[in-house]
Formats: C-alpha cells, sequence, structure tokens
C-alpha cells in the first residue's frame, strides 16, 4: 500500500537548457471482470474481516523491512507492482518508508458467485483518508490486496446494493467494464488539446487532469525545442465492479498513463519529476519516456455520464538516453 502517494494531478518535469535556461517545473483493451461463470465459494464477513486485518499486519511489517518478499505474500496484479517500484526507491533513498497504517471502520462488499472469488473494503486511514481495496482469491483459499484507490476530496462512495443476505452484487458483463477504457480515451484526447468524447462529470480526475497535462506539455513544447505527449491507456487486467443501488456500477479499473519527450536540439536536456528518481538510468536526457500506474474507482451511473469518485497514481518506469 503506497500510503500517502496518491493525488490528483502528479509532476511533469523541468527542462534544463545547456546555456542556463530554464522551462517548467510542476509538482485500449476491452477489460475484463472476474466470471460469474464456475462460481468459486465467497467469503463470510467474519472471514473477509480476518482477511484484511492480516494484511495490514503483513503490510506494515513488510514496509517496516522493505521486504519484496512479504509483499508477494500479501499482494497481487497492480497493488503488487506499485509497491514493489516504492520499495525499488526506498533502498535507493528515493523515498522514504511508509510509517505504519490502521484501518478504521472497515465497510466489507463480498460478491458472491463469482470466479476467482474476491471482495471490497472500504475503510478510513484518517480522517481526510479513505481507501477502496479488492482483495482476489489467488488460488486455495488465498486472498491478496490487487488494486486500491483513494477517495479523492470532496468525492463519496456511491451506496452499493446488497442482497438480503448482505451480499454485494458483482458486475461481469456489459458497458460499464469498459468504463476505464473509455477515461482513458477521454484524458488522452483532453491533454492532446483536442475535443474529447463525452461520458464524464467534469472534476479532478477527468477534465481538471487532463487540461492541467495539456497546459503543461503545450508550455514545453512551445520552446520549439522539445517534442512530447502524455496518453494513458487500459490495461488488460481484470477490473472489479459491484452493482450500485440506483442500478448502475461501481468500478475498479488500472490504466497506464506515458510521458514522452524527446528534444528537437542538442542542448536542452529533460529532467523528470522526482517521482521517477531511482527508476531511469540518468536525471537529465534527451529522450525520455516515464510511466505512471493509475487506478480509478468511476461511478458508472445507468444513464448519463460517469463520475470518477476515487484514485490512486504510482510512477514505475522510467527509459532514456
Amino acid at each position: 500500500m503506497r500510503y500517502g502517494i496518491v493525488l490528483a494531478t502528479v509532476a511533469v518535469g523541468s527542462l534544463v537548457a545547456g546555456c542556463g535556461g530554464g522551462g517548467t517545473e510542476q509538482p485500449a483493451a476491452h477489460s475484463s471482470s472476474p466470471s460469474a461463470s464456475k462460481a468459486a465459494a465467497a467469503l463470510t464477513e467474519a472471514q473477509a474481516q480476518a482477511v484484511f486485518t492480516n494484511y495490514e499486519r503483513v503490510n506494515n511489517e513488510a514496509n517496516a523491512k522493505v521486504s519484496d518478499a512479504l509483499l508477494r505474500e500479501n499482494e497481487t496484479g497492480p497493488m503488487l507492482e506499485v509497491d514493489l517500484v516504492g520499495n525499488k526507491r526506498i533502498r535507493a533513498k528515493q523515498e522514504t518508508k511508509i510509517k505504519p497504517f490502521h484501518y478504521k471502520s472497515p465497510q466489507f462488499f463480498i460478491p458472491h458467485g463469482v470466479s476467482p472469488a474476491w471482495f471490497a473494503v472500504f475503510a478510513a486511514v484518517s480522517s481526510s483518508d479513505k481507501e477502496y481495496v479488492v482483495f482476489v482469491d489467488t488460488g486455495g483459499g488465498k486472498y491478496k490486496a490487487a488494486m486500491g484507490s483513494w477517495l479523492a476530496k470532496g468525492q463519496k462512495l456511491p451506496s452499493i446494493a446488497r442482497g438480503a443476505d448482505g451480499s454485494a452484487t458483482a458486475v461481469t458483463t456489459g458497458p460499464a467494464l469498459d468504463v476505464g477504457t473509455r477515461l482513458s480515451s477521454y484524458l488522452s484526447y483532453v491533454a492532446a488539446r483536442r475535443k474529447a468524447p463525452a461520458g464524464f462529470v467534469p472534476g479532478p480526475l477527468t477534465l481538471k487532469l487532463g487540461q492541467r497535462w495539456a497546459k503543461d506539455v503545450y508550455k514545453i513544447n512551445s520552446g520549439n525545442r522539445w517534442q512530447g505527449r502524455s496518453e494513458w491507456a487500459p490495461r488488460t487486467q481484470p477490473v472489479y465492479a459491484l452493482k450500485t443501488t440506483d442500478g448502475g456500477a461501481l468500478v475498479l479499473s488500472p490504466a497506464d498513463q506515458a510521458l514522452s519527450y524527446t528534444a528537437t536540439q542538442p542542448n536542452v536536456w529533460y529532467q523528470p519529476p522526482s517521482d521517477f528518481n531511482g527508476l531511469g538510468p540518468k536525471r537529465y536526457y534527451h529522450r525520455f519516456r516515464g510511466e505512471w500506474l493509475w487506478t480509478f474507482a468511476t461511478q458508472v451511473p445507468p444513464q448519463g455520464p460517469a463520475s470518477v469518485v476515487a484514485s490512486g497514481v504510482h510512477a514505475i518506469n522510467a527509459t532514456g538516453s
């Protein structure tokens, strides 16, 4: 769990000219869902609570020891990928160790009839930080945290539909599952200063996020010394969707954001944002490509535009020369 690094926006980086000049310094694939066929047995809430409690214990131990082995025991998918990169940066003295954390007042959402079995938890770490995280059965009843997002300021988690037995309902088919693909396209269009397809409520994780990147990339490119762009792309990893009480869905999906810059003149260098320190081969580049891994929790209503209510983001890779 990369507690405390989830932001509404991420930093662009800065330019360094050979003569001492500056620049700016700023802080498609179809999505699948666990199938309703060949359903695995769902956990009881007491069992899910035990998994969650053990996750917190092991994760705090892993963070204290900066242990990749403990992370692999406790996590899978995008969450493991992000946390292994975080450990790499900690060992390179580019990121501080994560302080012990403790969840409060967890709410469990346990769908029945899906394979592999999974469940979601919404819990507070502090009065202002609340995480929505999915745990998936990785085999033999071993549950690991797969993906999580942090509730954005001013947002609320939508009401999740429950059956008479208290269980949640997984959404395993339908257009809601492709909202991550649509969101990646939307953000890429806005960042490229192009008219974006409709379908999302304007907010800090949709229109404002894309506009921030459009402004910053344009400013760097306008000096005629660089060619750059930022684009989002959905991942082929599973998405996790729960039915909401209005008949829509809450969808948790991963995406990659790529930032690319190429110098068009020999006497300029690009300095990536500091969250790439320790990941790439150097600090200054003529040609650079960096990637962030995002997780978005999106409320998809039965009709009308979708709202992105939570997110997580962490730099995962940097290459260049």
